[in-house]
């Protein structure tokens, strides 16, 4: 995978984990977000999960591509 595929993957991933903890109950404001302890290791932990399924989705989507290309032999 490209550098760009590892940058735009991370920052979708780190997107998303933003905007879960804005839809969070308790946070009143995006600034609130990012100034408690527990909301910026929570951060952490959510971008590093959705990473994980990201890459998972990307690998499983490249072996499914290779799995369908090959040849079938007789």
């Amino acid at each position: 995978m490209s550098k760009i595929s590892h940058t735009s993957i991370f920052i979708f991933s780190l997107g998303l984990a933003i905007i879960c903890g804005g839809l969070d109950y308790e946070t009143h404001s995006m600034l609130d977000l990012f100034l408690n302890k527990e909301n910026i290791v929570a951060l952490i932990i959510y971008t590093l999960l959705f990473m994980a399924v990201t890459y998972t989705g990307v690998w499983m989507y490249i072996q499914a591509k290779l799995f369908l290309k090959k040849k079938p032999t007789k």
